[in-house]
């Protein structure tokens, strides 16, 4: 991509996040031809909205990475704007096809930069704080049928992410059989939207996450900071939020994350 293009894409993404309108057709002279190039567009649009409050990261382990054609694990920044604590009211019409995810984040006690020596899983326990249940909701403002690279240059479908409560004690889980429910009500009647467990994370180990993004981060960027959460991926699929409802991530003994989805 020439310059011109690159800053034209930049204004693109991040006036579409901003607007919560869809980019389509998306001109073909913005499109990123590599990795590299998606995460250049991606800090650009991040650079102009705001501090980043966290991270998300994906395409964790060489399965999945042969699965959407990328050469390594893919993060994206959670930006301030876009981070709430639950319980959280939201207008649908900050969004354009948002979707539910039900997750758990891990929040950092301190600083890990970039570095040639990868770090150690001791060394990323050392810097875990808390683990907070969080709802992330998954948002695209690119046509159908973009392509992952695309998808990384817009900010990996980030459209909200909402915190709900913290526990220090982050070993005692145990994420493979914790039981996740997600529910919507609407009108007096609630129905059942996914269920899942931190099983579909890394067969149960979502602190490996962490240590996958640790070792993967972004170029460009400052590194992880102290008091930024990683999230760790959906432990119950990516489901459409179903119009004005009040939806509920049931987490059981780790409490619940809700959020107010209103016209």
């Amino acid at each position: 991509m020439n310059e011109p293009s690159i800053s034209a894409a930049v204004a693109a993404l991040a006036e579409a996040r901003r607007t919560a309108r869809a980019i389509d057709p998306f001109p073909t002279e913005w499109m990123p031809v590599d990795v590299a190039e998606a995460y250049r567009l991606q800090r650009g649009a991040a650079t102009q909205m705001g501090e980043i409050r966290g991270w998300k990261v994906a395409a964790l382990t060489p399965a999945q990475q042969r699965a959407l054609n990328v050469p390594c694990p893919i993060a994206a920044p959670l930006l301030l704007p876009w981070v709430h604590r639950s319980p959280a009211r939201l207008s649908l019409k900050q969004f354009v096809h948002p979707r539910l995810e039900c997750e758990f984040a891990f929040e950092l006690g301190a600083d890990l930069p970039v570095r040639t020596e990868p770090y150690t899983r001791a060394e990323i326990e050392s810097a875990i704080t808390a683990l907070h249940v969080v709802v992330e909701v998954v948002d695209s403002r690119l046509p159908p049928g973009a392509s992952v690279l695309l998808a990384v240059a817009d900010d990996f479908g980030n459209g909200a992410f909402v915190i709900g409560p913290g526990h220090r004690d982050w070993r005692a889980p145990d994420y493979a059989r914790h039981a996740i429910a997600l529910r919507a009500r609407h009108n007096g009647v609630s129905r059942d939207l996914a269920n899942g467990s931190g099983q579909a994370i890394l067969d149960g180990d979502p602190v490996g996450a962490v240590v996958i993004l640790a070792n993967a981060q972004p170029p460009g960027y400052v590194g992880l900071r102290s008091g930024q959460i990683v999230t760790t991926g959906s432990c119950t699929g990516a489901v459409p939020v179903p119009g004005p409802c009040e939806a509920e991530a049931d987490f059981g003994t780790l409490g619940a994350v809700h959020v107010r989805f209103e016209d």
